[in-house]
């Protein structure tokens, strides 16, 4: 469980991410997963990302609510769904070391495709959303990343932003809500698990009461590096970690 120094570091981590993901509604599980790792086990670190972002999600969706159009990320939401069961199971089933080396280097990755704006042409083929939806609930449910993935999606589309906010908060909240489900199936969800949850929620409201000022207020080119810079160092450290006990 965490306490004392992990436990004040994943508050600010959590309140960080949570502001991250209220304001463009993908990118906590960049922040707060890398950091997570350093102090607990993959599996439960994987899981209480996941349920912090399932809880802000829910109140991101109801903030966006006049703007989502089911017709528009209805393939997308199909594909992730299909891919929970899935994710669950690999995370289940995982190496400890593997799953963090694998999460640090993904989370790096992604960091440098945000950094330069990559865009992907595939995203704007006909059946791009179930195979992007897939692969990102996938990546989320596995690892507690691949927001991006869908995020490119999203951006591919020309969609204007309170669309892509909405469309996204509502995709990743009814993966992250099946997903749950299947980590209690598995015996992922432990009593310190919800526990850790508790301690960490007034973080997360803390941090998505700061996003409804950001995202009036906000530069967003310095949030989106300084969202960057945080991911890529807790990743590096996790890196760092898993070679010094080699």
């Amino acid at each position: 469980m965490l306490s004392g120094l992990a436990l004040v570091i994943a508050l600010a981590v959590v309140c960080l991410g949570a502001a991250v993901m209220g304001t463009v509604s993908f990118g906590m599980g960049l922040v707060v997963t890398p950091v997570l790792l350093l102090f607990l086990e993959a599996q439960e670190a994987v899981v209480i990302a996941n349920t912090l972002i399932g809880l802000l999600l829910c109140l991101v969706v109801f903030q966006t609510r006049r703007h989502l159009d089911l017709r528009l990320v209805g393939g997308m939401t199909l594909g992730g769904l299909a891919a929970v069961p899935l994710g669950a199971m690999a995370l289940a089933w995982a190496s400890a070391p593997v799953l963090r080396v694998t999460i640090a280097l993904v989370i790096l990755a992604l960091c440098l495709l945000a950094l330069f704006n990559v865009r992907l042409p595939l995203a704007r083929r006909r059946f791009a959303g179930p195979v992007f939806g897939f692969l990102a609930s996938l990546s989320v449910t596995t690892l507690s990343i691949g927001g991006p993935l869908a995020a490119f999606y999203v951006m591919a589309q020309g969609w204007p932003t309170p669309v892509m906010r909405a469309s996204l908060a509502f995709y990743f909240l009814l993966a992250d809500a099946a997903a749950f489900g299947f980590y209690l199936w598995a015996g992922l969800v432990t009593p310190d698990t919800l526990a850790n949850i508790g301690m960490l929620l007034p973080a997360l409201l803390l941090g998505l009461a700061a996003s409804s000022l950001l995202v009036r207020r906000m530069n967003e080119a310095v949030f989106r590096y300084a969202a960057i810079a945080v991911s890529a160092a807790g990743s590096l450290m996790l890196l760092a970690r898993e070679l010094a006990w080699l």
